[in-house]
């Protein structure tokens, strides 16, 4: 076979293979509209996706901490919840050994709330010192003892002029610790005008809850004190 021969075979080769794989990588690529594999897809009913509701906003979702504060309804400004802008969220005034917290009880006391804190800090500073006495930190108060609500009438100058004992604890000793405290931290100078009831007294409704916390030695207690303060 001459050398010319041999070319003419080994391009004839040489253009077969070429053609081979160039077939090869045809048969790898999807023919029209066949699906490839995974694709990007649009949705555009949310809804389809799973059972559960779509709640984008996350108004259902379980608050994270410090969420949850502000708030905004009809007649109401947003703003922080706060133990002077809406009654029954307390305020701790106490310490770890001795917790306490102050509410106040009505809309009424909530609109004089700067008022009300004063009444509620003078009163529970004499609750503080008081707990701590023998007689009273010796006392194991029985579960479910009730609170002890007591009326107070100041006159139009501040001054506490009657006490009148609404509802007993069922203790005696913290029916008469909750009125002391009362006669000692009852009183205000230059109170507001508009926070006079009807018949130009002030009149407010003190409320102590008061529970056994701690003792160190089982004879001396500490106590969990909760008092709430509204106006009539």
């Amino acid at each position: 076979m001459s050398r010319a021969q041999r070319n003419r075979i080994f391009t004839a080769m040489l253009f077969a293979t070429a053609i081979l794989i160039a077939g090869c990588a045809a048969d790898q690529l999807p023919p029209a509209g066949v699906d490839a594999g995974p694709q990007p897809k649009l949705l555009s009913d949310l809804s389809a996706v799973s059972d559960a509701p779509i709640d984008p906003l996350r108004a259902n979702a379980a608050p994270a901490p410090g969420e949850g504060l502000l708030r905004d309804e009809a007649g109401v400004s947003a703003g922080p919840r706060t133990f002077q802008t809406e009654p029954g969220i307390s305020r701790p005034v106490g310490s770890e050994r001795n917790p306490g917290t102050a509410r106040l009880l009505n809309d009424k006391a909530a609109k004089f709330g700067d008022f009300c804190a004063v009444i509620l800090d003078r009163v529970y500073a004499q609750l503080s010192v008081a707990e701590k006495t023998e007689e009273i930190s010796r006392t194991n108060l029985p579960i479910g003892i009730k609170p002890v609500v007591i009326t107070a009438i100041l006159d139009k100058n501040g001054k506490l002029t009657e006490l009148i004992l609404e509802q007993h604890s069922g203790k005696a000793r913290i029916d008469q610790m909750m009125i002391d405290a009362c006669k000692k931290g009852l009183w205000y100078e230059n109170p507001p005008a508009a926070a006079l009831s009807g018949d130009g007294n002030y009149k407010l409704t003190i409320r102590l809850k008061l529970e056994n916390f701690a003792s160190l030695d089982d004879r001396h207690w500490s106590f969990i004190t909760d008092l709430g303060l509204g106006i009539d």
